[in-house]
């Protein structure tokens, strides 16, 4: 794995396509999203359960999901206390 990536909107259909290459690539992606309302949230879901079933293809990146709305302050500072990120 190269790098640590936080990709914000990770359930959403760009956020989503974004981690994949990055996975495919060998990156260690940190997929965050609140996973709100505002379309189904079932088909973000399924997103999510397709990134996180991504090692059974072989040789690819880390992916792990933090369900955080980028909006609060509090959560974002002890995501980026808990680790560093090469890229976000």
């Amino acid at each position: 794995m190269n790098n640590r990536i936080l990709v914000t909107g990770a359930a959403g259909f760009i956020g989503n396509a974004v981690c994949l290459a990055l996975l495919e690539r060998g990156e260690h992606v940190i997929g965050l999203d609140n996973l709100s309302d505002y379309y189904d949230v079932s088909l973000k879901r399924a997103r999510l359960a397709r990134l996180n079933n991504i090692d059974a293809i072989g040789d690819v990146g880390e992916f792990n999901f933090e369900k955080i709305d980028l909006a609060d302050r509090a959560a974002m500072e002890k995501l980026f206390a808990s680790g560093s990120f090469d890229r976000v």
